[in-house]
């Protein structure tokens, strides 16, 4: 997003697991961090050692869906096999020159395996509260149109921030 805009807030979102948002109760997504898998380095000629991260490799990727109440949509959820969530949202920006409101779309795509569901909590007139945590092997985060960070695991693919590892697979013979 250029200077001219302050980004607010996002103003409302909908959740499609594998296509459909038939799925209830959703209240919040959690995206996976990103954070690079580091080596050290303990060499002659350093005055301490060296954490260096490693292009194009990451530690692993989790996302948590977060649910505030459920009904039988849950039973659609299984290990069978992975499962595709699609985050689709509108966030509204105030525009410097204008003074008005200017909306832009985020789109996260995730792709991964059930790692964790936790029990519903139960408590009479309270909300019966869940959460399901993924270990994802793909992840796309698309702002304003343009991809922020692109990685597929399985497939040695990683983009962040523009910057992809093009280089890393020619040398693997990927490409």
């Amino acid at each position: 997003m250029a200077r001219n805009k302050i980004p607010n807030a996002l103003i409302d979102a909908e959740t499609y697991f594998n296509g459909s948002n038939d799925l209830a109760g959703i209240s919040e997504v959690e995206l996976p961090n990103i954070e690079y898998d580091t080596v050290t380095s303990e060499q002659m000629g350093l005055t301490a050692e060296l954490e260096v991260p490693l292009m194009g490799h990451f530690k692993k990727l989790e996302a948590k869906i977060k649910m505030d109440c459920v009904d039988e949509t849950i039973l659609e959820i299984n290990n069978e096999k992975s499962v595709l969530i699609e985050c689709k949202g509108a966030a509204q920006a105030t525009n410097r020159g204008t003074h008005g409101a200017d909306i832009y779309g985020i789109d996260a795509t995730f792709k991964g395996l059930i790692k964790k569901m936790d029990g519903l909590k139960m408590k009479p007139g309270g909300k019966l509260e869940t959460s399901i945590d993924l270990s994802v092997t793909y992840y796309k985060l698309e702002i304003g149109g343009k991809t922020v960070v692109e990685i597929d695991v399985l497939n040695n693919v990683n983009v962040i921030h523009g910057l992809a590892n093009e280089a890393v697979r020619r040398y693997l013979g990927l490409n």
